[in-house]
């Protein structure tokens, strides 16, 4: 007997993903779903898949991240399912590891179908036992104004560095423009304000530095802002 293609649906819409799901299962599939990049992790540190199904726009992380994680951590295929169609966001889609790139409304016999030929293609490889978070997650802990490294102890935030980091983390591998930011942080857009945030950033990479002993990957974009370059889940 032919064994069922264990899907991952990583969609915030639960009516959407509740319906996929159920469509996917009478599809003669093995799919369930989470609402969120955090859940995701959790998910797939107990139980393993054959495709991931990931819409972008998820409430706290970047869904291009997920994806770029998923191709260099997992044996997953990867479908992008999401509302935007533009020629430049399947581009971004495909370089950060899609196999299929598909804009929603999408019918639920196209997308079963897709699902089927991409495990078919990869041989419907399931990695054995589950998969951890990458080695360079970090993560946000909203309530408590936390930032966890991959290894070692917590940073806690002040108000303003919390305001920072929560902007740079919902977009986290994209470069996220210097007035947005100021936006973020309550400041005025003037000269004054922009040192302002310049001095926030190397005081929170020194605090990082100093008590978790590792360097943060808050880039600078030059003539853009800044960018968290490491996976980061927001909670």
């Amino acid at each position: 007997m032919e064994s069922k293609i264990r899907v991952i649906l990583v969609e915030d819409n639960r009516d959407l993903r509740e319906s996929l799901a159920e469509f996917l299962n009478l599809s003669g599939h093995d799919a369930a779903g989470v609402g969120s990049g955090l859940e995701f992790y959790r998910v797939l540190a107990e139980s393993s898949f054959s495709i991931a199904v990931v819409d972008l726009g998820l409430p706290d992380q970047c869904g291009y991240v997920l994806v770029e994680y998923i191709r260099k951590n997992t044996a997953m295929g990867v479908i992008i399912l999401t509302a935007r169609g533009t020629v430049e966001d399947r581009i971004v889609g495909y370089d950060s590891g899609a196999d299929l790139y598909m804009v929603k409304p999408v019918d639920g016999r196209e997308l079963a179908s897709a699902i089927a030929n991409l495990a078919a293609r990869l041989g419907n490889r399931v990695p054995k036992g589950g998969v951890t978070p990458a080695s360079d997650t970090w993560r946000l802990v909203r309530q408590s104004w936390r930032l966890l490294p991959p290894a070692g102890p917590a940073i806690l935030l002040t108000a303003k560095e919390m305001q920072f980091m929560e902007s740079l983390a919902l977009e986290a591998g994209a470069a996220v423009r210097r007035d947005t930011l100021l936006v973020a942080l309550g400041y005025r857009d003037d000269e004054y304000a922009n040192r302002a945030m310049d001095s926030l950033v190397r005081r929170l990479r020194r605090k990082v530095e100093e008590v978790a002993s590792v360097h943060p990957p808050i880039k600078t974009v030059h003539a853009v802002g800044y960018c968290f370059s490491a996976p980061i889940v927001v909670s």
